[in-house]
């Protein structure tokens, strides 16, 4: 009796991590895009949606991104601190939230797939290689991070174009 507990217990931690481990699950693309910079290919972008459609603000929504290149996480940070100032994003928590990003995001390489999901009530989810490394506690930070690539103010409009399936 006590090893089928042990295994219903490991069946159970397995399942309970193969959800966490899919961050994905439920959800569409609505599209997908390439960043380049001077000719030189840094990322691939992919939105899902729960539809498939992009609704900006209905959640659940997630961004997929696969990276070419060597970023270090103090790259990434100064590139989402950049992005907020040109699209002239102002947030009393803005400064915390980059604080907070530094115990978050990881320095990336290529092949790596980080996913930023944010759940159908606006709580968000950072995960690298499908295993969850962090999230931020703030449904403001949420939109606004994902605004980075689908707000109308992006610095990128071609690859929201493209990733929100206009285009």
């Amino acid at each position: 009796m006590k090893q089928l507990i042990n295994i219903l217990i490991i069946v159970n931690l397995l399942t309970i991590n193969s959800a966490v481990a899919v961050p994905l699950q439920g959800l569409q693309s609505s599209g997908k895009s390439e960043l380049s910079w001077f000719l030189i290919s840094v990322y691939e972008a992919q939105l899902f949606t729960s539809s498939g459609k992009f609704i900006y603000g209905q959640y659940p929504q997630a961004i997929e991104i696969e990276y070419y290149r060597n970023i270090t996480k103090e790259n990434l940070i100064k590139a989402t601190k950049e992005q907020w100032e040109d699209q002239s994003i102002k947030h009393p928590d803005l400064d915390s939230w980059l604080i907070e990003l530094e115990q978050v995001l990881p320095d990336v390489k290529p092949e790596d797939k980080l996913v930023f999901s944010i759940d159908e009530i606006g709580n968000n989810q950072f995960f690298l290689n499908d295993k969850p490394i962090g999230k931020i506690a703030s449904k403001d930070f949420s939109q606004l991070f994902l605004d980075i690539w689908v707000s109308e103010k992006t610095t990128y409009p071609d690859l929201r174009l493209e990733l929100i399936g206009d285009k």
